[in-house]
């Protein structure tokens, strides 16, 4: 019997055990042979090869082992197989088991075997699960089936392991069902039937039914629940497994807003409010709603001066002697008064406790000082020549705002744009307006000369102060909202694609010429307010309804600008070939 390059001929192998160890030790397998339904045999091709023959198919048989030729004898008993997968053993001629004859024409009779020496390939899959991955770890919000693929190339998949948090290995189904609120491990492997084992691959799932958690803090100038408008409400969220994907709030049940930074509450009206909120983790555990109620105080305290003793009044103004005695007396509206100060001819300022003699002659000033709960503070200035005191001005000027430009309001809200200029004005019926301070989003005061605009893109608060000649101050607040970014547009075709066209080098999507194509827009802040589309360089025209007809064997290039309600524009551009 001749024998070919590649031409093997095996009874028996030596076995190979495989001993891997992870963090649990990995099963023990044989390496073996394996005898396929089919009749197909494959061997590990690692094992060591003999050659035996025998005259008779019976198990029991006498056989004898084949010694290869001087030129072999290195390379056999034992010997190994070359090549992976199929291999081949023959003997020259076919020969008639009957009559012994050999067949014509000439034909080889052919051995097979399958040398296997690669290890399955296991993968895992969910199934119609959303999850949420940070470092290597995989959060569901819920019970989950894993389940695995597994292949392998040449003999075929034996069996499939799996380990859970360093338990022991089992045998592996196509499927797992975890359900437990738990961080797993998980380790898996497989082997196929001639004994190749695969390199242990693990996975790490967390089951999270846990709500994030989020704890309010406000300050500063607060006081049992009332705020002042220098106050600021601040969410801090946390999340021990996936981690906080957002943060929203709502105030006095309105739209809900992604929570970025703390909250300014200036611009609110004095009076009770609410704020809601709540956070959701990155698998989308939603916490209960969460409810504040508090009250903004953003009236100073009113000081009322009175003077005892010899006092008359005459044409609206109130004169004393110098053995009067002055008294002061703070109302609160919200937060009461926590305390009073004053000063003579402009000295130290001395903290009110009772009322009091004043004891100088001449003309004499008198200021006040005086703080609520919430650190709100008024001063007031009182003139007096020893018996008579002068008129006394209590009160800030008069406040106001106003916008040149684009501009759109919605609400309480103006939305505006980077050219938009602001203007502040002030009016003092009694002293006399003397100047206005400001300042952006708390930054730097600034003294107000001329209307200005904002560069920055968001929400804005503008608090400005208004001075009158005796330093009474007014303060108003209000939110602006820079916008911009032009509308998103949308496009879409009533037919879907069913091939491309390359054309010059570029690939374009084909549509039949009854094809209608769909434009929409869609603006975050103020809305969107027309659109216009030009085909193919012509003049524009402003969409209304769909845009169909369309020619055989042209190519179209569609350009198109959404304009919002503040005139910020945006642009997209459509190409496709119509057939």
């Amino acid at each position: 019997m001749k024998i070919l390059r590649r031409s093997l001929l095996f009874v028996g192998a030596i076995v190979l055990i495989s001993n891997v160890t992870q963090s649990q030790e990995q099963l023990k397998h044989e390496k073996k042979f394996y005898l396929s339904p089919e009749g197909k045999l494959y061997v590990n091709k690692s094992l060591p090869i003999y050659f035996r023959i025998a005259t008779s198919a019976d198990e029991n048989a006498k056989s004898y082992l084949l010694s290869p030729n001087k030129d072999s004898k290195k390379y056999a008993n034992p010997m190994y197989f070359d090549t992976e997968g199929y291999n081949t053993f023959r003997s020259p001629s076919k020969v008639d088991t009957i009559t012994k004859k050999v067949i014509y024409p000439l034909q080889d009779i052919i051995y097979e075997v399958y040398s296997d020496s690669k290890a399955p390939i296991t993968s895992f899959f969910f199934e119609n699960k959303k999850y949420f991955k940070k470092e290597g770890f995989y959060y569901f919000n819920e019970n989950i089936i894993l389940s695995f693929n597994i292949k392998d190339v040449t003999s075929g998949v034996d069996e499939s392991y799996y380990s859970i948090n360093n338990s022991g290995y089992k045998k592996l189904a196509e499927k797992l069902e975890l359900n437990e609120e738990k961080l797993y491990e998980i380790k898996f492997y497989s082997v196929d039937y001639v004994g190749n084992v695969e390199s242990p691959k693990s996975i790490n799932i967390k089951i999270d039914f846990t709500k994030p958690e989020t704890k309010l803090s406000a300050n500063p100038d607060v006081y049992n629940d009332i705020l002042s408008p220098r106050s600021r409400i601040s969410l801090e969220a946390k999340d021990e497994n996936s981690g906080v994907k957002k943060t929203v709030f709502s105030i006095d049940e309105g739209k809900y807003y992604n929570y970025i930074r703390p909250i300014v509450i200036s611009a609110l009206k004095e009076g009770e409010h609410t704020l809601s909120y709540y956070s959701i983790d990155n698998i989308n555990n939603e916490e209960t709603k969460k409810v504040y109620s508090f009250y903004l105080d953003k009236s100073p305290p009113m000081i009322v001066d009175e003077l005892q003793g010899n006092t008359f009044i005459a044409n609206g103004k109130e004169y004393s002697s110098g053995r009067s005695m002055v008294k002061f007396t703070a109302m609160d509206n919200k937060a009461g008064v926590r305390e009073i100060r004053y000063s003579i001819n402009d000295g130290e300022f001395i903290e009110y406790t009772g009322p009091f003699y004043l004891s100088k002659s001449g003309k004499l000033k008198v200021k006040t000082f005086v703080t609520d709960n919430v650190n709100n503070q008024s001063i007031n200035t009182i003139m007096t020549n020893k018996a008579n005191v002068s008129y006394v001005d209590l009160s800030g000027p008069t406040l106001g705002h106003s916008f040149e430009g684009a501009k759109f309001i919605s609400k309480d809200t103006a939305f505006i744009t980077n050219d938009t200029k602001i203007k502040l004005a002030a009016k003092d019926n009694a002293s006399g307006h003397k100047r206005i301070e400001y300042s952006i989003d708390n930054g730097d005061l600034n003294e107000y000369n001329n209307s200005f605009s904002i560069d920055n893109e968001g929400i804005h608060t503008i608090t400005y102060t208004g001075y009158d000649n005796v330093d009474n101050t007014s303060t108003n607040s209000f939110i602006c909202v820079e916008d911009n970014i032009g509308p998103k547009i949308f496009f879409r075709f009533s037919i879907l694609s069913g091939k491309v066209r390359n054309m010059d080098g570029k690939d374009y999507n084909v549509f039949p010429n009854h094809v209608v194509l769909f434009l929409s827009a869609t603006d975050e802040s103020v809305g969107f307010h027309k659109m216009l589309y030009s085909i193919n360089d012509l003049p524009n025209k402003e969409y209304t309804s769909l845009v169909t007809g369309f020619q055989a064997g042209k190519l179209y290039n569609i350009k198109v600008t959404a304009i919002d309600k503040l005139g910020n524009k945006s642009q997209e551009t459509i190409e496709f070939y119509v057939e």
